[in-house]
């Protein structure tokens, strides 16, 4: 019987349907569909991968692994496809770097399917898409999570973080907390305005980050406070020199302002470890040495494992 006006009459199968699944793929802009056949090499690939990756599908198909995902990235994808390969009907996603025609690097999510087995198909199916903005939020959203945003040092959450996680070591690492408080800084943003605060915090920053060495971890607390987490202090010798050499470092002029200088000036207090402790105690013991520094017009306290405090 013909069919009736507006009626929509089924695919047939064979040519026309495959005509059909092609031509849809011309649609999935956003979307790369390839297969692999079991000797590795690339069968197919859809129209979709010269928007995607700037390749043609003939330049696609006769690019290796080792060509197309980024050296860093290789060893474990080649193991994803090691499993994959041995079960039939097995499943993945993963997300890795892939080098696009044009020679950068660009985050995909790559999603396959073993189907190896498959009559019609004989071989791994995979789709790719192109999540580098989606990575780069990501990646801002974990900094912005783990650093102050006026200076870039790491924030409070990461320093206690970092610094609970070396006390929590079976054995625990000589290490000192290094506390660094601006004298006089509350009349900068009253009569200069804060801009001008912004900038002294921001060049304290730079020169703590200056002065702490490449295994020691900066960080601003809040206000006008900093803390540096620093590695291999076990005696008053090394807590006074390290103290010393960031108190060296931050005092001297800064210029917030052409020809307008805010001369700073700091107070240091630092503890270290003898033993096992919390991170709130060590940084409290920092914080009680710096409150004597402050009161006592001593640059840098030291305060001992045993409660005392060594002044310099």
């Amino acid at each position: 019987m013909a069919p009736q006006p507006n009626e929509t009459r089924p695919a047939a199968p064979g040519d026309d349907e495959s005509l059909l699944w092609y031509t849809a793929l011309h649609h999935l802009i956003d979307e790369v569909v390839f297969i692999h056949r079991e000797d590795r090499s690339i069968a197919f690939v859809s129209p979709s991968v010269e928007t995607v990756l700037g390749y043609t599908q003939d330049e696609f198909t006769r690019l290796s692994t080792p060509e197309l995902i980024h050296p860093d990235d290789l060893p474990e994808a080649v193991e994803t496809a090691v499993r994959l390969r041995a079960e039939p009907g097995c499943s993945y996603r993963s997300t890795l770097r892939i080098r696009r025609a044009d020679g950068r690097w660009i985050w995909v999510e790559i999603v396959g399917q073993n189907l190896l087995e498959e009559p019609g198909v004989h071989g791994v199916i995979q789709t790719l898409r192109d999540v580098s903005e989606r990575r780069a939020l990501e990646q801002r959203l974990v900094r912005q999570a783990h650093h102050d945003a006026l200076t870039g040092l790491a924030n409070r959450r990461s320093f206690i973080e970092t610094l609970e996680g070396l006390l929590a070591a079976d054995t625990v690492p000589p290490v000192g907390v290094v506390y660094l408080d601006l004298d006089r800084f509350k009349p900068v943003n009253d009569t200069l305005g804060h801009a001008a605060g912004d900038e002294v915090l921001c060049e304290v920053a730079r020169r703590i980050q200056g002065a702490a060495r490449a295994r020691d971890l900066p960080a601003r607390l809040g206000g006008d406070e900093f803390v540096v987490l620093a590695h291999g202090i076990g005696d008053e010798a090394t807590a006074r020199a390290a103290g010393s050499r960031l108190h060296l470092a931050v005092t001297g002029p800064v210029e917030v302002t052409p020809g307008t200088e805010v001369d700073v000036a700091v107070s240091v207090g630092v503890a270290f470890t003898r033993a096992p402790c919390s991170a709130d105690d060590l940084i409290a013991r920092a914080d009680a040495a710096l409150y004597e520094a402050k009161k006592g017009g001593a640059p840098v306290v030291v305060r001992l494992p045993d409660g005392g405090d060594d002044r310099r």
